[in-house]
Formats: structure tokens, sequence, C-alpha cells
């Protein structure tokens, strides 16, 4: 990435980028440490599907800091429909007594935060289209 590429990402962008590829490298390569600072049991959950999670993550994060301008809408949209999909579930589990509050907090809660800064990356990108 070039100088003046990273200087005209917005701090939404950099921020939701930067926090999705953190996510995902954890989720990859730490599976039972994610899921533990995410307020899980690692006991209880499938390394396998924790690094499928990060895969994804890393994939969005990617996608969405590597995008050029004409394809940042498209790309931030998609990040943003994934999250809204993941808190969905997310507050499903949470109803079905499966998520503790501060899983709840840092998994639907937070997915939601990322559809907040996915919409707004989206937004401004058409707006400077």
């Amino acid at each position: 990435m070039n100088v003046m590429y990273v200087r005209s990402m917005t701090s939404a962008r950099m921020f939701l980028g930067v926090t999705r590829a953190l996510i995902g490298i954890g989720a990859w390569t730490a599976p039972d440490l994610t899921v533990r600072l995410f307020g899980m049991d690692p006991e209880h959950s499938d390394r396998f599907v924790g690094r499928l999670f990060g895969a994804r993550e890393l994939a969005l994060a990617g996608a969405l800091l590597a995008a050029p301008q004409s394809a940042l809408a498209p790309v931030a949209a998609l990040g943003a429909a994934v999250d809204a999909v993941d808190s969905i579930a997310g507050f499903d589990e949470r109803r079905r007594g499966n998520l503790s509050t501060r899983a709840t907090i840092l998994g639907p809660a937070g997915a939601l935060l990322f559809v907040a800064l996915g919409v707004r990356v989206a937004r401004q990108a058409s707006a400077d289209a």
C-alpha cells in the first residue's frame, strides 16, 4: 500500500479493517485464547469453526482495506450484511441461553457496531464517487 492510499482511508474504514484483521488473526492462530477473550469456554467450542471464522474475518478485512475507491461501497456493504446476520445469530443464541453477557457484548453487539461502521464506510464511499 502506498502512503497516499493509507492517508486517504477514513478512520472508520481503518478501524473496521484493522479490528477485523486482528480478530481474524487471533481466531486463526489462537482459537482457544480468542474464544476465552470473547467470554466463551474453549472446551465447548470447535477450533475448526473458529478458524473458519478467523479466515472469513481476514478475507473481509483484506477486501475492505485493499478495495479501490470504486469498489469500496459494495465491499463495505457486503461486510455489513455479514455482520448483520452474525448479530441475528448471536442474539438468538443469547435468547437460547448459550451466550454470557460478555460474549453477547463482544459478539452480536460488537457485530452491530461493525454493521454501523460498514454502512458508514459504504455511504461515504458512495458520496465520494
